[in-house]
């Protein structure tokens, strides 16, 4: 067996790396970076750049991260640490220790409503502690000037994360207005969705009835081609009483991800645990598509009928 040939094999053993880990990567560097950034002061753009180029330049190609110092920043290290602990325990632990150096430690408290929460409703009290633990952090003068920008901030995601959940509990618990408000608060602060609001919104908006709330997404968002999307427009047509439209929007759909076509038409069935991640047209997306948007289509009972029959021809 040659180098290359062994090599190629090693690196097919590796295993991907995870969402979490990625995330952590992600956001310790861009933490650390933003420090750099405070500790100077840059007349333009050049010499911000220049300064970048001199640290990775005796980095060896990497930048010198300083270590965290103030309480938020060692309480968010002690986060980072608990998304990779090993039991729900030592996250639990880690995420009161984080607390305990920074009592408005939004994300502690939405790893506490991951680990120790029995309930939706104990989930909701946690997650709403740590918007109020998040929006204290940044200060409203925050809000008023960024809003619109979030997420690109790396300060803003515990904050963003823990309404995540909040709303998402709320939806569990049928508290839905209030579900659907907390969801579109998220995208006016953040319009650009990293988080994936948009697609939650959507299949709330529809199971609820509101088709002018789904339109309104549909515009907002006319560059989405992902499954959510694809699919739901079709549901949206039939809603409207548009078959033709609901026919062209569906080849569009099915050549978007035709595996959503197998579980509508029954020929498979949805896995016991929800996939982690995807791939747009994937049999992952499909599972995630089925599992979040089922319930908007059996509110429209005609709708699934001519689906169904579609589908069978």
């Amino acid at each position: 067996m040659t180098k290359k040939s062994m090599g190629k094999r090693a690196r097919a053993r590796q295993p991907p790396v995870s969402p979490v880990r990625s995330r952590i990567v992600t956001e310790t560097f861009m933490a650390g970076l933003n420090r750099i950034l405070r500790e100077q002061a840059f007349e333009s753009l050049d010499d911000a750049q220049a300064f970048m180029t001199r640290l990775l330049e005796e980095g060896g190609g990497r930048l010198p991260l300083p270590r965290a110092q103030a309480p938020e920043e060692q309480a968010q290290a002690l986060i980072y640490q608990a998304w990779e602990a090993q039991t729900q325990r030592q996250a639990a632990a880690l995420a009161r220790e984080a607390l305990e150096m920074f009592p408005d430690c939004a994300d502690a408290y939405t790893v506490l409503a991951g680990a120790e929460a029995r309930s939706a409703e104990e989930a909701r009290v946690l997650y709403e502690h740590g918007v109020d633990a998040g929006r204290r952090s940044l200060g409203k003068a925050f809000f008023d000037e960024h809003r619109g920008h979030f997420w690109g901030m790396i300060e803003t995601r515990p904050y963003m994360r823990a309404r995540q959940g909040l709303a998402d509990c709320l939806w569990a618990l049928g508290r839905k207005r209030e579900s659907l408000a907390h969801c579109e608060a998220l995208l006016a602060l953040n319009p650009d969705d990293n988080q994936g609001i948009r697609n939650r919104l959507l299949s709330r908006y529809l199971a609820l009835g509101n088709d002018s709330g789904a339109a309104r997404l549909f515009r907002d968002y006319a560059h989405d081609v992902s499954a959510a999307f694809l699919w739901s427009r079709v549901l949206l047509d039939l809603r409207r009483g548009d078959q033709v439209a609901a026919k062209e929007h569906l080849v569009l759909a099915m050549h978007g991800n035709p595996h959503v076509a197998g579980f509508f038409a029954g020929k498979r069935k949805p896995p016991a645990r929800l996939p982690e991640r995807y791939s747009p047209g994937d049999r992952n997306e499909a599972v995630l598509y089925i599992a979040n948007f089922a319930e908007a289509w059996l509110a429209s009972a005609d709708a699934m009928d001519w689906l169904t029959g579609q589908l069978a021809t």
